[in-house]
């Protein structure tokens, strides 16, 4: 019988995930759509086809639509579960911008300048004790 020992094997991380590269076929669909549909009017023109012609471009440009969102929404959801799992991810989960807004304390608006109200004219303290 023969034993082995265990040796450490190491994996290099991809450089591109798995997100980042449906993004880049979504575009790719976008970009070739389009231009497979100016493609066709412009046959479409060129030759007095009929009405035809302009089907064949609706329905090249509402695929070529889906198609990006399609692999866009595959993108997003590869992300989400990346970010379930706690691992890194390439890009950006949509809709996780957060702005921040600031109220006066007195009346409760928005403030639109640094240094007071707006609408009540109470003075804005910027440095809160402590």
């Amino acid at each position: 019988m023969t034993t082995a020992n265990r040796i450490e094997k190491r994996r290099l991380p991809r450089k591109r995930g798995l997100e980042t590269i449906a993004d880049w076929v979504a575009i790719a669909f976008l970009v070739v759509g389009v231009i497979v549909a100016v493609i066709f009017l412009y046959m479409y023109f060129k030759e007095d086809a009929i009405h035809w012609g302009l089907l064949a471009v609706v329905a090249t440009l509402f695929s070529a639509f889906v198609y990006w969102l399609l692999f866009r929404c595959l993108a997003e959801h590869l992300r989400l579960q990346k970010k379930i799992a706690g691992l890194r991810f390439d890009g950006a989960i949509t809709g996780q911008e957060e702005e921040i807004i600031w109220a006066c304390s007195h009346c409760g608006h928005v403030l639109y300048a640094d240094h007071r109200c707006d609408y009540c004219g109470s003075k804005i303290q910027l440095d809160q004790p402590s």
